[in-house]
């Protein structure tokens, strides 16, 4: 008798296990996954742009923005300033992650 309930007690395992079917692979909806960032991307991709940089440009203000005593003379909300200024711009701003920022901006205006 002992064999006996052995036998149906693993018989029951075994069928409770059977009706878990697996899913087939390609039934399995899976997320796409972002191909690693790659070094050979050109930098022209990944260039800022002025309005990624307009936020560092800000301090100079109220001077030289609209309203402002040095506007006339280098105004900061037009592009074509900060590529003139080039580096010269670092005199007032000297956070290195905000010049690299600036550099990067710069140097695209260079290509």
């Amino acid at each position: 008798m002992r064999f006996t309930l052995q036998a149906l007690l693993l018989l029951a395992t075994l069928s409770a296990l059977g009706c878990v079917r697996a899913t087939p692979a390609a039934a399995v909806a899976e997320e796409p996954v972002a191909p690693p960032p790659s070094e050979d991307v050109p930098a022209a991709a990944s260039a800022p742009t002025f309005a990624d940089v307009q936020p560092i440009v800000e301090g100079c203000r109220p001077c030289h923005f609209p309203g402002g005593k040095k506007y006339e003379d280098l105004p900061f909300d037009r592009p074509e300033t900060l590529d003139a200024l080039g580096e010269k711009l670092f005199t007032r701003i000297k956070d290195e992650d905000e010049r690299a920022l600036l550099r990067a901006f710069l140097a695209r205006a260079k290509t």
